[in-house]
């Protein structure tokens, strides 16, 4: 068991990470939803799950998702939260998404001093996130 802790926690450094270089890069939103190419579509498609919204609004202190699965998977979200340019926290969340049901969620964080001016949220799924094998299939990202 302490060999599948360690994986999940190597895989949630390795999902900040992406996040963090992803911010470094500017500002980036990913969905694999209907609207997105044809490559990015058919991975998503073999993933289980689509993000079909993400609403990020810094001057609001949100960030929400809205993601789409047709097999059962388990969705992880982890959002960077920076004020004055800064990471000040990093919150994550995770469920079970049946088949053919929606998560929809939105979070409201704390008003900082400096305020938040920038938020990264980035979506991953797993068929099984004890499997310490198991690649996570990015299902969405957005940094505003």
């Amino acid at each position: 068991m302490g060999v599948i802790v360690g994986h999940s926690t190597t895989r949630r450094r390795t999902v900040r990470t992406v996040a963090a270089l992803a911010m470094a890069a500017g500002a980036l939103t990913v969905t694999a939803g209907p609207s997105v190419a044809a490559t990015a579509a058919g991975t998503a498609a073999a993933s289980g799950c689509v993000t079909t919204n993400i609403h990020n609004v810094p001057s609001a202190r949100e960030a929400g998702w809205t993601v789409d699965c047709t097999d059962r998977r388990y969705v992880y979200a982890d959002v960077v939260v920076f004020a004055g340019g800064v990471a000040d926290s990093n919150p994550s969340e995770g469920k079970w998404v049946d088949a053919g049901t929606t998560w929809q969620d939105l979070n409201v964080y704390p008003q900082t001093t400096p305020a938040i001016d920038h938020i990264c949220v980035h979506l991953v799924s797993y068929i099984d996130p004890t499997d310490p094998f198991e690649q996570p299939s990015v299902i969405g990202h957005s940094c505003v």
